[in-house]
């Protein structure tokens, strides 16, 4: 493991010891945690859907929907184009 420092907001430090003594952890166990986290949605690549291959001899019955579509499915009227 590789120690790091790093300056944190009073406001955030306060939130994660506040969650650190709730879950009885350390505070830097919950960082790194969040750091996994963060690397995981935001860092790494990913394979779009539409690239991923269906199983041999299988196809699509239909088109994808589109990200609209989904998100309008998901969340109904609170959602709008562009938001």
């Amino acid at each position: 493991m590789k120690t790091i420092s790093v300056a944190v907001s009073e406001a955030d430090y306060e939130v994660f010891r506040q969650a650190a003594r709730a879950q009885e952890r350390p505070i830097a166990q919950l960082i790194r945690e969040a750091m996994s986290v963060y690397r995981a949605e935001r860092l790494e690549a990913r394979t779009p859907l539409t690239e991923i291959p269906t199983l041999p001899g299988h196809r699509l019955i239909g088109q994808l929907p589109s990200r609209a579509e989904v998100y309008a499915e998901m969340f109904g009227e609170r959602w709008t184009p562009g938001s």
